[in-house]
């Protein structure tokens, strides 16, 4: 795509799969975006966010009304952005930013490619490809978290060193590296500065410039950072043990590192990441199937710009690939490298392969067309309102794609990424209604609103600690419309606490309502009184 000397019937195909990939991008991403329950790192972000909010304070950030380091606040104040543009603080004005970011991140990624390439269907091809890569279509854009706008500023460091080199402009090279990288920091703390240092070092040593390493914008870059970042925690420590602030901050990061795990993990995650990464990468993970052999792969990626970005692979990804406790979402930055390298791979490589790979994938199209009307018979989805209707466009949008796809063999790309979205469609009528029905974290969050309307006008506090459940903590304290603190113990006359259901209550307490939390061995926390003393 696209094919100047195509037939005009054969190059309708075409026209037909990009209308569709840009009419279901925006529905596919936004319908039900709210609906489903947090999970509690979303708890967390939107709870610091909304005590930010209530307290006027935007630097000591906080949660439950007790001091939060675990990350700086940037992302809080996008989120104070986004409650207050639109006047609510609630999943879905928690999640916009997410999808925004994703947004941007996809145009980041189709203009920097034609920039470096002048290949306008690879741009559009990589980015498609981003989009509909399985862990970031079917879990992390539809989530409120930092993960996005981190891993978009990450993949804009890797653009802004490849751009700036290219042009020889050393100042902005290390100058607008340190500050992206200042960016970075205050999204998410340390491993912004891992990256800066093992990219500008890896880049200048495979260019044979390690001289560079000491040039005097080096120097200027990082007392600017300094500058940013500094000059945030200087306000922040106000009141504060420096050596709280950091430590924790710094193990909020080292605790995935090999340090804190013991040889064992290790040694069964170095061998497990590739095998679990394809998994959470499918179905485009698959292309790297291409990237054997291995000894002839550098000479395969003739373009310096796919290079480059194999080079910030190389460089960046084994500290992932040796830490234990990594989730998928940190990798999100290095998926519009992957789907790069693969689909230049793909689309040199010799004939045979690529019938192989197009066989396979044109099965799963076909496949994908031909369950498209299980919605009718599968009993969490045949009573659900309007099934019919939209069970029949999602046949029409899976069937129309598999057709072009048998009819184009180059059209197997943009006709699975149709189909892709069209998946995502369907989860969105149909996954996450019946996940609201079924998922204990609807009864979390109903009860959690219960009980903070019941005690919207009255003092409420946990006592001692609150329970790991930041999705608790945050529908609590967003239906009572203010902070719920941590007290210490004993509680005090007339005082109404949450405890634990095994606590030991001091005599005469009374007990008042339960309610539902998550990771608690019994299910469920007291709400209690204590009475006034006559």
């Amino acid at each position: 795509m696209p094919t100047p000397d195509l037939h005009p019937v054969s190059r309708r195909w075409e026209f037909t799969l990009l209308f569709l990939i840009g009419a279901l991008t925006l529905p596919a991403l936004l319908i039900n975006l709210g609906d489903h329950t947090f999970i509690d790192d979303e708890g967390i972000r939107s709870l610091v966010a909304f005590e930010m909010m209530e307290s006027g304070d935007y630097i000591h950030t906080t949660m439950n009304d007790e001091a939060y380091y675990k990350k700086p606040p940037l992302y809080n104040w996008v989120l104070v952005a986004a409650f207050t543009i639109t006047g609510s603080v609630n999943e879905w004005s928690a999640r916009l930013p997410t999808v925004l970011f994703l947004l941007t991140f996809l145009v980041l990624i189709f203009f920097a490619i034609r920039r470096a390439t002048g290949d306008t269907t690879m741009a559009f091809v990589v980015a498609a490809l981003t989009l509909t890569s399985g862990r970031i279509l079917f879990w992390d854009s539809f989530l409120g978290l930092i993960d996005m706008a981190f891993s978009m500023t990450i993949f804009g460091l890797f653009l802004w060193l490849y751009f700036r080199y290219r042009s020889r402009q050393w100042f902005a090279y290390f100058i607008g590296a340190w500050l992206i990288a200042a960016i970075a920091f205050l999204l998410k703390g340390l491993p912004a500065v891992v990256f800066l240092g093992l990219s500008i070092t890896a880049h200048l040593l495979s260019e044979k410039q390690w001289k560079k390493l000491f040039h005097p914008g080096q120097f200027m870059g990082a007392v600017l950072f300094l500058l940013l970042v500094g000059g945030y925690y200087w306000l922040r420590l106000e009141g504060a043990d420096p050596e709280t602030v950091f430590g924790t901050l710094f193990t909020e990061s080292a605790q995935r590192t090999p340090t804190h795990h013991g040889i064992g993990k290790v040694l069964l995650h170095i061998l497990t990441f590739p095998f679990e990464m394809t998994y959470h990468f499918l179905p485009w993970s698959l292309l790297l199937l291409f990237l054997f052999p291995i000894r002839s792969l550098w000479t395969r990626l003739e373009h310096p710009f796919v290079r480059f970005n194999l080079l910030m692979i190389a460089a960046n990804i084994p500290i992932y690939w040796i830490s234990p406790d990594v989730f998928p979402r940190y990798l999100l930055m290095f998926v519009p490298m992957f789907s790069l390298i693969g689909y230049v791979l793909y689309t040199t490589a010799s004939d045979r392969p690529r019938r192989l790979f197009y066989a396979l994938l044109a099965t799963v199209a076909v496949l994908i067309s031909l369950a498209s009307w299980t919605p009718l018979i599968l009993e969490q989805t045949r009573d659900m309102a309007h099934v019919l209707p939209k069970t029949l466009l999602l046949m029409g949008l899976t069937i129309i794609p598999a057709v072009a796809v048998l009819r184009r063999r180059d059209l197997l790309l943009c006709g699975l990424v149709v189909q892709l979205l069209t998946l995502r469609l369907a989860f969105d009528w149909f996954v996450i209604p019946d996940r609201i029905a079924n998922d204990f974290g609807t009864e979390v969050r109903e009860d959690a609103r219960r009980i903070g309307h019941r005690y919207k006008d009255r003092p409420l506090v946990y006592l001692d600690e609150a329970l790991a459940s930041p999705t608790t903590w945050f529908y609590l304290s967003t239906a009572r419309g203010k902070i719920t603190p941590v007290a210490p113990s004993p509680p005090a006359p007339g005082q109404a606490f949450i405890v634990p259901r095994y606590t030991n209550l001091p005599p005469g307490v009374i007990i008042t309502d339960t309610m539902h939390i998550r990771h608690v061995d019994d299910r469920f926390v007291l709400i209690c009184e204590m009475p006034v003393s006559n």
